[in-house]
């Protein structure tokens, strides 16, 4: 599997992957989590909530099953998905690396 040709990932793409790794979430519960993630101030609206997640469930990053319990459609994480959030965590967290010594010597 090819996970590079995915990278970059939109910070959007990347808080919903995320908060998706820690757990299976409902669509307001998704909202709300990314909302508590994001300082950088990425705001979802439901309208485009759903049009990536159909988008992250045809590239099967993820997938819906039905709560019967609660009547929602949860969303979860696949394999995919995580490979896709790892490189991209790889591929940022390498980018860091690189710029920190610029910014040492900026001091």
């Amino acid at each position: 599997m090819d996970v590079t040709s995915h990278l970059p990932l939109a910070p959007r793409d990347l808080l919903i992957l995320a908060v998706l790794a820690e757990g299976p979430l409902h669509g307001y519960g998704i909202i709300k989590a990314v909302e508590a993630r994001s300082s950088s101030g990425v705001l979802l609206d439901p309208a485009n909530l759903y049009r990536v997640l159909r988008r992250m469930r045809a590239l099967e990053w993820i997938r819906e099953e039905e709560d019967g319990e609660e009547r929602r459609r949860t969303h979860r994480i696949m394999p995919k998905g995580r490979a896709i959030l790892a490189a991209e965590l790889g591929r940022l967290e390498r980018l860091l690396a690189q710029a920190r010594p610029a910014m040492a010597k900026a001091r």
